[in-house]
């Protein structure tokens, strides 16, 4: 009797999770066949989050770190000689845009305490733009509530995937395929197919380079180790194996996917101040940052649509994922994520410090 329930349990999950990944790549076939920007991970994102509303979701994270690996195989490939060296040149601006961007946290933390009722503490985790997981493991350390941070962070999150990339497109139209002459312009499309048996052996190795990397404590190991894999191959002139197309549409959708079933009921139930704050402190910020993406872009003559992603208040793997779908500076857009999350690491408790005693918060 309790084999056959096993097996009964067994097939409604997977029954579930066959209905949620069809009509989640469905509506991502669907927005992307009607040019929305991110399409893929879009319409995923939007279909999944209906389907959870319905209470139809699946625990999509245990296969997530091994696509993302993929995408890290295949962002790597944008890096060469000339990008690094211009990487290398705006660093002093790249460092100061995430000292930026952190200190935006201080705005978006304002509204928390005045529209979501939070104390002081958890509303700075709540309205700093870190990252869902890195603010959830800081929360914890703090001893603030971990379940509030999530929902903030994870709500903007959302937000950010849903409004930036036509922001972005519209913002710097011009720039979307930008000057071939420009260090940071995207690299030309491979047009070979690949071996798929290199491809997995580049996945391998992909693989060991996320595990290294996340015992040493690499932000992101999933994604950013493999990148880094093949961006020392590919700066040094060996090109790795080309990732084909589907598989950087599988990592879209299956983003999209995580980002929208996180959305049930249960999840956003009895906390309709918060929910609402979450939404207020988003477009604050996020007019914050685009404002001083404009500004850094003019400044320090970067491509307008790396510096507006650079400086989103999203997270690394799906701003990425986004300026990766929209051909625009994606080592650029990595750098700014990158040298925020060290920041965020390295600095948070002394920015609240600071920020307390100066009342900021």
């Amino acid at each position: 009797m309790g084999r056959s329930v096993r097996v009964l349990h067994l097939a409604a999950w997977a029954l579930r999770l066959v209905l949620v990944l069809a009509v989640s790549f469905g509506g991502g076939w669907v927005a992307h066949a009607v040019g929305v920007p991110l399409g893929w991970l879009l319409g995923s994102l939007v279909a999944s989050a209906a389907l959870a509303q319905m209470g139809l979701s699946v625990n999509i994270e245990p296969i997530r770190p091994y696509v993302l690996i993929f995408l890290g195989l295949a962002l790597g490939q944008t890096f060469n000689q000339q990008v690094l060296l211009s990487l290398a040149g705006s660093l002093p601006a790249i460092v100061l845009c995430a000292m930026l961007t952190v200190a935006a946290g201080l705005v978006g933390a304002q509204v928390f305490s005045r529209f979501g009722g939070l104390d002081a503490r958890t509303a700075f985790f709540c309205g700093t733009p870190g990252g869902v997981v890195l603010m959830a493991i800081h929360a914890r350390e703090a001893g603030v509530s971990e379940q509030q941070v999530v929902l903030a962070q994870t709500i903007r999150l959302i937000l950010v995937v849903l409004v930036y990339p036509a922001l972005v497109a519209l913002l710097s139209a011009h720039e979307i395929h930008g000057p071939s002459g420009h260090a940071f312009a995207p690299a030309a499309a491979l047009s070979q197919q690949g071996s798929p048996g290199l491809l997995m052996l580049w996945w391998l190795a992909g693989l060991g380079a996320a595990f290294l990397g996340k015992k040493i404590g690499i932000p992101n190991p999933w994604m950013l180790a493999p990148c880094l894999l093949t961006a020392a191959f590919a700066s040094s002139g060996v090109a790795p194996e080309h990732v084909p197309a589907e598989w950087i549409v599988i990592a879209q959708g299956v983003l999209g996917i995580s980002l929208g079933s996180a959305m049930t009921r249960q999840f956003i139930r009895g906390s309709h101040r918060l929910v609402l704050a979450s939404v207020l402190s988003s477009v604050v910020l996020s007019v914050i940052l685009i404002l001083l993406g404009l500004a850094a872009a003019w400044l320090f003559h970067l491509p307008v649509a790396g510096s507006l992603l650079g400086m989103a208040p999203g997270g690394m793997p799906e701003m990425a994922v986004t300026a990766q779908a929209l051909q625009v500076s994606v080592p650029l857009v990595l750098a700014f994520h990158f040298v925020r999350v060290v920041f965020s690491n390295l600095l948070l408790e002394p920015v609240w410090r600071c920020a307390r005693a100066l009342r900021l918060v």
